[in-house]
């Protein structure tokens, strides 16, 4: 009899601890989404519902459903006590809409009853400008404003193929779902239970104007000149000119699937070449090689310019990360040149060289060189084909308030010299890459649509300007054992980055 006794004193503990779990569970969220799909774009609908239910019978206060945009940075410095490992961080809420949900959606009363689940649908546009409240802080032009109000792209989130963001620099999108109650005690409100969503973002991005190169700080290099030798001791053979424009930009279609979509460009290298005397001849050319260089620049305090290369050397609030990528390699022994003669345009070159000519003035073969003689000249042509890798997640170029993506493509061409090892010319072009918004076809679409329909298309646009949009800002300076293991995953900071509302 004890031994039954006690066994049945054991489930009957059993089963009280069960029931205290499930009284104590929080309530349980889903987030489902219409046509869910892999990224969404500018003016894209996302709509959906949100799911709730409870193992027991749960008094709340107000259900709370947004779409949010954040962007999170990290920089490591030296620590000031020995031991101790710390850094700088950033955090900016730079999107926050609400999805307004009416009384009547509500159970009356408020309680959350077992056994059934309650939905609550939303519906959010993503936005093509944030509110200018989101960047209030100083910047030298109001051009650079206008970069930190485009919409940025998703960054450093979990997508099928790397991003090439680092672990120091993330932009995240989320659907986020609260349900809050007022506390018993001080009628403060505490969350009963949260639920976040990530959405993929790429915004639509258009082409910019060709990147101001001018200045001895610039990153890039779009023209070179190198003295070509005949050999060991034996004197120069002519001056060697490579330049190249900036190309257009690598444009990323809509539905951008790096496996199955080409992106790609062309750029023109023009070569000229200055020889010292009438009987010199062109240098053989050995192979040239391409690479792309991504960079993600990143601070923890808001960036005022466009980032460039010395900032993040001289600046401790500012980071860099660089990738190469190399894209092809190709033997250019078979470019032709062509031997031409000084003409009117060509003096009038020599004469105005530190001037600006308009785009109709440029001859379609370079400036002479520094050492040109007058003895003619010889030019070619190479056009150099450039398509993004598929194994690789490409974001449109932009800047943002702490973080910006750009990028270069880095051309490298071989000459064979006499005697002298094999010297190459190096040029670095600034490259955007872009992405596709709303075509002709969804213009066509909502043309095809009666008036009811085009006009609810419309009171949705107008109800995103007038739903609560707004920014948050905050730093914070980390200088704790708990950040040692660097770079962080930010969900696991146990100390949380709270904003204040802008």
């Amino acid at each position: 009899m004890s031994s039954a006794s006690s066994c049945a004193s054991s489930h009957g503990a059993m089963a009280s601890r069960l029931r205290t779990l499930a009284l104590g569970a929080k309530p349980h969220i889903n987030i489902v989404l219409d046509n869910e799909r892999s990224s969404y774009s500018t003016l894209d609908k996302l709509s959906g519902k949100v799911e709730i239910a409870v193992s027991h019978s749960t008094r709340f206060d107000d259900i709370e459903i947004q779409f949010i945009g954040t962007t999170k940075t990290f920089l490591e410095k030296m620590a000031t006590t020995p031991g101790l490992s710390g850094g700088m961080s950033a955090f900016h809420q730079f999107l926050k809409l609400r999805q307004p949900i009416q009384d009547s959606c509500y159970p009356q009363p408020r309680i959350l009853e077992p056994g059934r689940t309650y939905e609550f649908p939303f519906l959010f546009v993503v936005p093509q400008h944030l509110l200018p409240r989101v960047c209030r802080h100083e910047v030298h032009h109001e051009s650079v404003r206008d970069c930190h109000l485009q919409l940025p792209p998703s960054l450093g989130t979990i997508t099928k193929h790397d991003d090439l963001g680092p672990d120091m620099a993330k932009i995240q999108y989320q659907i986020a779902a609260r349900i809050t109650a007022a506390n018993d005690i001080d009628n403060t409100q505490k969350n009963l239970a949260t639920k976040m969503k990530t959405i993929h973002i790429i915004p639509t991005v258009e082409e910019q104007p060709p990147v101001n190169i001018l200045g001895p700080d610039s990153d890039y290099m779009l023209r070179t000149e190198k003295s070509i030798k005949k050999g060991v001791f034996k004197g120069k053979l002519g001056t060697l000119v490579i330049e190249a424009e900036q190309p257009r930009s690598l444009r990323l279609p809509k539905l951008y699937d790096p496996e199955q979509t080409t992106v790609s460009t062309v750029t023109t290298i023009k070569l000229r070449f200055d020889p010292v005397d009438a009987k010199s001849q062109p240098p053989r050319l050995g192979s040239l090689s391409s690479k792309l260089k991504v960079s993600t620049w990143y601070a923890t305090g808001a960036r005022m310019d466009i980032p460039k290369k010395k900032d993040s050397i001289f600046d401790h609030r500012q980071g860099l990360h660089s990738v190469s990528i190399p894209l092809s390699s190709r033997c250019m022994g078979s470019v032709e040149w062509t031997s031409r003669k000084e003409s009117a345009l060509e003096e009038e070159w020599l004469a105005r060289r530190d001037s600006a000519l308009s785009h109709q003035e440029v001859p379609k073969y370079p400036s002479p060189s520094t050492n040109y003689k007058g003895h003619g000249f010889w030019t070619a042509e190479i056009v150099v084909p450039v398509a993004l890798p598929k194994d690789k997640h490409f974001v449109p170029t932009f800047h943002s308030c702490l973080t910006s993506r750009t990028y270069s493509l880095n051309l490298s061409l071989g000459i064979h010299s006499a005697g002298v090892g094999f010297p190459s010319v190096d040029l670095k072009l600034p490259l955007q890459i872009s992405a596709e918004g709303k075509g002709e076809s969804d213009i066509q679409s909502r043309n095809s649509l009666t008036v009811e329909e085009q006009l609810e298309e419309m009171r949705v646009e107008e109800e995103l300007l007038a739903t609560e949009h707004r920014g948050s800002w905050s730093y914070n300076d980390l200088e704790t054992p708990e950040f040692s293991d660097l770079p962080p995953e930010y969900e696991a900071y146990r100390r949380p980055i709270v904003g204040v509302a802008g």
